[in-house]
């Protein structure tokens, strides 16, 4: 609506001008001003062409969105444990962890910070955050579990194509299954949601699929979902 009003607010102020310039163009040659006239013509013929172009040229369309599943973050023990299966169901080690995880969230995420890793000053973080909010504790360990891990990745709304082909490779099913992440085949001017919408017509034959994890934030959870034409989750949660 405010882009539509400032077209119209533009084309308005074109029409002025053209209007404004050819009554100054009438008047200074009334008068002898030659000079002025024609300068006064030049502008009128200017903002009278951009009107006219304004007028007949058709407005850009957006390149629609391509469709990729995406489902909301859980922030729920059951939700949780939902997922975990959805993206780790063969990884002993990861179910372990999330169901100590579910067992007791506050415990595992101090005894998560006190360790040496790359995440323990993250889980710190989110243990002193949610300390009295167990199942937002529960949902951003269990994040953090999941990316350690290399079940998700985690990026940038604006991350760049070398960061995300560098992350996806890394994953655990797309290194165990063998999942291309062709670099040549992805558009460096695109986004996330195009360049998962590219991997998945390359693994849906291959039986996988990249999905979208919502956190209402503004970066982006990838995972990898076992492909099926009946997902074991309601239509509700896919990105429509």
């Amino acid at each position: 609506m405010k882009e539509k009003l400032v077209n119209v607010c533009g084309k308005l102020l074109g029409a002025a001008l053209v209007v404004w310039f050819g009554w100054g163009a009438v008047e200074m040659f009334r008068q002898g001003a030659w000079v002025q006239g024609a300068i006064s013509v030049a502008g009128m013929l200017l903002f009278g062409a951009l009107l006219v172009t304004s007028l007949f040229s058709r407005p850009a369309v957006p390149e629609p969105v391509p469709l990729v599943p995406q489902i909301d973050f859980p922030t729920d023990k059951d939700s949780s444990r939902e997922l975990a299966k959805w993206v780790a169901a063969e990884e002993t080690d990861v179910m372990q962890m999330v169901e100590e995880l579910l067992a007791s969230p506050e415990a595992f995420c101090s005894a998560q910070a006190t360790r040496d890793g790359e995440y323990a000053d993250e889980y710190r973080e989110v243990s002193e955050f949610y300390h009295d909010k167990p199942d937002l504790l529960c949902s951003e360990g269990l994040r953090l579990v999941l990316e350690e891990t290399k079940v998700i990745a985690m990026f940038d709304w604006k991350e760049m194509l070398e960061e995300f082909v560098g992350q996806m490779t890394e994953l655990r099913r797309v290194q165990t299954y063998g999942l291309p992440v062709p670099k040549e085949q992805l558009d460096e001017a695109a986004d996330i949601p195009h360049w998962c919408h590219v991997l998945n017509e390359l693994w849906q034959p291959l039986g996988y699929q990249a999905i979208l994890l919502d956190t209402k934030g503004d970066e982006y959870l990838v995972a990898v979902m076992h492909y099926t034409s009946h997902p074991p989750y309601p239509d509700d949660m896919f990105w429509k």
